[in-house]
């Protein structure tokens, strides 16, 4: 029950990035999330759907999906704030539109609308193609000093 279904098998070595995207660096949680790349010119974070991103149903997992989205989100922020310290979600919601299938490419477009001195605000849409997978929207506290043990300046 455990093993990939045979029709899951087929597309696994079909796993290349489009071009200008390379494997993300990946650390912390992410580091267990395979067909991650980014495309740094474009700001654009994606990943290729694969056999381990599967739910049940044969498509791509939503808490696969939301890990992407919080990921694209949280680079995203970290570098409109020019700062190597990364943002805290507390709060993400996303909408599920359509399905994205074994070997989708799923690119994450994110919408910075606001970061602000504690709060930041951005959403996102996930599309394969031209295609919407889903749309997220998320609520960040970070990118101040003092959100990670050091006294705020000022």
């Amino acid at each position: 029950m455990n093993s990939i279904p045979e029709p899951f098998e087929a597309a696994a070595h079909e796993d290349k990035p489009l071009a200008g995207f390379v494997p993300m660096g990946r650390v912390g949680f992410v580091v267990h999330c395979t067909g991650l790349y980014v495309n740094e010119e474009r700001s654009v974070l994606a990943a290729r759907i694969r056999p381990e991103h599967l739910n049940p149903l044969g498509i791509a997992h939503g808490g696969f999906l939301a890990t992407l989205a919080d990921t694209a989100f949280g680079r995203a922020l970290r570098l409109a704030a020019a700062t190597d310290l990364p943002p805290a979600t507390i709060n993400l919601s996303m909408d599920y539109l359509s399905p994205a299938n074994l070997g989708a490419w799923v690119e994450a477009h994110v919408q910075i609308h606001r970061i602000g001195r504690s709060l930041s605000h951005a959403s996102l849409d996930l599309l394969d193609g031209e295609r919407l997978v889903a749309r997220g929207k998320a609520t960040f506290i970070g990118n101040t000093p003092s959100l990670h043990g050091k006294p705020r300046q000022g």
